[in-house]
């Protein structure tokens, strides 16, 4: 596959050049796409030695994705692609605090946005496609983000030690909400309070007093990577912006190579900073709020958000059919990795094999670390090798996979092999 980077703000100047092995290209590089999405699809080398995009590719023979995954295809696609969207994502400083809308508020929104002729490309547009977008993040360093709102209790202690800042500013917007969440901490008054702050955020003119009051309330309160000093962190990247106060009403989660975690639709979150190979329904659907330079709607994203508190659960994955599975909710994809050498069997669909630390051999194909192979429904079995195997990833529909590991076998000669545990037809 060949595959495209993406050049955002956020992205980090070296961490992709790293895991590709070659020089940073000096800018910053934050998304390795792989996939068929329309803003950002792969190309494949196809075995007549054309090179082709695989959108096109998939468009013109759906047949190589297999019943199930046309069955996953979002309602008016114009046409049929990979039920996921696999990236690796390189930060070197925050992405924008961000949410993803149901199925149900992508089509509703996608709808109102195409009646309203706003371009598919254009830089306010909001819904890009009508899909939902859950996701999955696993480091491949040392990971930091955000992820859904803090318990209600918690908040309610961190805006009670804020309070009497807050008060100081005499906004009555803010006023009116603070203290029915202080008395009464529900999701209703919690939802109150987010939307007073969001708007107050959108009021230029309060803005830098907000930023001001909230920055000296939080003077030495800063140990080493928790949410002040993050908060700190983001305000030095993205100054006078009030979405660098997230982590105060937001979780922090810290996660080690080979852990996980998942976010599911509506859920409020950021990432901070590190390396992580990522695994989505095939969306590119972002409503953000702040610490970003895109196009920013605290309206639209307030609407869509769920208030519930959502606690981070990293992972390590779970052993199934001889894999390191991480199992989340999504029909759409699975994310998979690769023990040892042996050979992976595929009962449906697609997928994509991806090598990130050393090469991998899969069935004869050389892949680097930072290259992939894309593996249609037809290709049922394949064999693994080398030794960055043990740090390869496959993106897959939940399920469909099984591994059976190398065995040794002494030949005739009394020479030794490694080969798959059933013999290749």
């Amino acid at each position: 596959m060949i595959n495209q980077v993406k050049q955002y703000a956020w992205g980090s100047p070296d961490l992709l050049a790293k895991i590709q092995g070659r020089s940073p290209g000096g800018r910053p590089e934050a998304e390795l796409w792989m996939g068929s999405h329309p803003n950002g699809a792969s190309q494949i080398v196809t075995p007549r030695g054309e090179t082709v995009s695989l959108a096109s590719f998939l468009a013109e023979s759906p047949a190589l994705l297999g019943p199930r995954s046309l069955e996953l295809q979002a309602p008016g696609e114009d046409m049929p692609g990979l039920p996921f969207l696999l990236k690796v994502l390189t930060a070197g400083k925050g992405l924008s605090i961000q949410a993803h809308p149901d199925r149900e508020q992508a089509r509703e929104g996608f709808a109102r946005e195409e009646a309203q002729g706003v371009p598919r490309d254009a830089p306010l547009r909001t819904y890009r496609d009508q899909n939902h977008k859950p996701e999955l993040i696993c480091a491949l360093t040392e990971f930091w983000g955000l992820c859904g709102f803090r318990p209600l209790e918690e908040l309610r202690r961190e805006f009670l030690v804020l309070s009497s800042s807050l008060a100081r500013l005499n906004h009555p917007l803010l006023d009116e909400a603070l203290e029915p969440f202080l008395e009464d901490p529900r999701e209703e008054t919690w939802e109150k309070l987010f939307l007073a702050l969001l708007e107050c955020g959108l009021d230029r003119s309060f803005r830098d007093d907000l930023v001001r009051t909230l920055s000296s309330c939080l003077e030495g309160r800063n140990e080493t990577r928790d949410r002040y000093w993050w908060v700190r962190e983001l305000l030095g990247q993205y100054p006078g912006d009030p979405g660098a106060f997230a982590p105060l009403y937001l979780n922090l989660f810290h996660l080690q190579p080979g852990e996980a975690v998942f976010l599911g639709s509506r859920v409020l979150h950021a990432y901070l900073r590190g390396a992580g190979v990522e695994i989505m329904a095939n969306s590119d659907n972002v409503l953000r709020s702040g610490c970003t330079e895109k196009h920013v709607d605290c309206r639209e994203l307030a609407r869509i958000l769920s208030f519930e508190s959502f606690l981070p659960h990293p992972s390590s994955g779970c052993n199934q059919q001889g894999l390191r599975v991480y199992v989340t909710p999504a029909r759409e994809f699975e994310l998979v990795r690769v023990p040892r050498e042996g050979r992976i069997e595929k009962r449906e669909g697609p997928a994509i094999l991806l090598a990130t630390e050393g090469p991998v051999v899969c069935d004869g194909l050389l892949l680097e670390s930072g290259e992939s192979v894309f593996l249609d429904h037809a290709a049922e079995k394949w064999d693994v090798s080398g030794p960055g195997v043990a740090s390869a990833y496959i993106a897959a529909l939940p399920g469909t996979l099984s591994f059976t590991p190398a065995t040794v076998r002494v030949g005739a000669e009394g020479s030794v092999s490694g080969v798959s545990g059933d013999e290749r037809s």
